[in-house]
């Protein structure tokens, strides 16, 4: 179910959802054994008017009974945002790790080529 709102009208439609979306989940480097998600340089404070904070619908209202996601309306950390690999669910890990492993899987194969052909790596 999709809303549509104007300044004139509003109504309703039914979604379309496809069966291979073609979003792909953003792309980390883990070399560090961690994810770091960067501080933001600006926070919502300084870039929204309050009068849009002051307005906001109550996520209550609009989320099914039954899903309550946590909202994040304030940055949760003072610093860069830090998660060990290990704390991360492996469908996420997969799926935000998934250039970096390959790239790591690449990188064994050249150094077992190149021992393989006496190459130095």
């Amino acid at each position: 179910m999709v809303v549509n709102v104007t300044k004139d009208k509003i109504w309703v439609r039914e979604g379309i959802i496809p069966k291979f979306p073609n979003s792909r989940a953003p792309q980390f480097d883990f070399s560090a054994g961690q994810l770091v998600v960067p501080h933001p340089p600006t926070s919502r404070k300084e870039i929204q008017e309050p009068f849009v904070r002051e307005h906001e619908i109550d996520p209550n209202l609009y989320y099914p009974k039954d899903y309550h996601p946590g909202l994040l309306p304030e940055w949760p950390v003072s610093g860069d945002l830090v998660v060990p690999m290990e704390a991360m669910p492996p469908a996420m890990l997969n799926s935000m790790g998934e250039a970096w492993g390959k790239k790591q899987a690449n990188l064994e194969e050249l150094k077992k080529e190149a021992q393989k052909n006496g190459t130095p790596k």
